[in-house]
């Protein structure tokens, strides 16, 4: 149950780092590269000038490389899992739920909690981590060790080892584990359903 849970968590702070993704002042997601090139040309006669202006705008690897360097970045993709849980529970919507989550079952798990009672809906920045600890970090799998803190909405704080998986959807919430130690390990070796 704990692990399903966990698991829940991750995949709804996931999509919480793409909706809340910072943006600058042109619309451009943080991480994308704006080139413009500016070309001027001056005919023979000095009173005809023609100016053409080209802008392109490219993603780096930022986004399509997925594999995760900083705890911040790890605890953002939490955020973001674990937000979309708790939203798919206050709402009782089995498909925000699958957004977040690797695992059917996970999904059932979570539709048992569907009519507990929050303070209120839930907000991003309701939840927050400490202690956090980044244990394994590939293009596959992020195992995180952190402390889970809710506030607002709910109270409370979990400790434990949230293991995430890359899907054709992003990072998704496979399970979490209640210790370092445990053997989560095989988690990020195992084939996704």
């Amino acid at each position: 149950m704990r692990r399903v849970i966990a698991s829940l968590v991750v995949v709804g702070l996931a999509i919480a780092v793409v909706v809340l993704w910072p943006r600058s002042d042109d619309g451009n997601t943080a991480g994308e590269a704006t080139t413009t090139t500016s070309t001027s040309t001056t005919a023979p006669d000095p009173t005809t000038t023609t100016s053409t202006t080209v802008t392109t705008t490219s993603t780096t690897s930022v986004l399509d490389d997925h594999v995760v360097e900083t705890v911040e970045e790890a605890e953002a993709i939490l955020r973001e899992l674990w937000f979309g849980w708790f939203e798919g529970i206050y709402n009782e919507d089995e498909e925000r739920i699958r957004e977040v989550v690797v695992l059917e079952e996970t999904v059932e798990t979570a539709k048992e909690s569907f009519g507990v009672a929050f303070e209120r809906e839930p907000e991003p920045g309701d939840i927050t981590f400490e202690d956090t600890q980044l244990l394994r970090s590939d293009g596959e799998c992020v195992a995180v060790h952190t402390t889970l803190v809710l506030t607002g909405f709910s109270e409370g704080a979990s400790d434990g080892v949230e293991i995430l998986r890359w899907t054709h959807d992003g990072w998704k919430s496979l399970s979490t584990w209640g210790n370092p130690n445990d053997l989560w390990e095989a988690d990020c070796d195992s084939s996704l359903p």
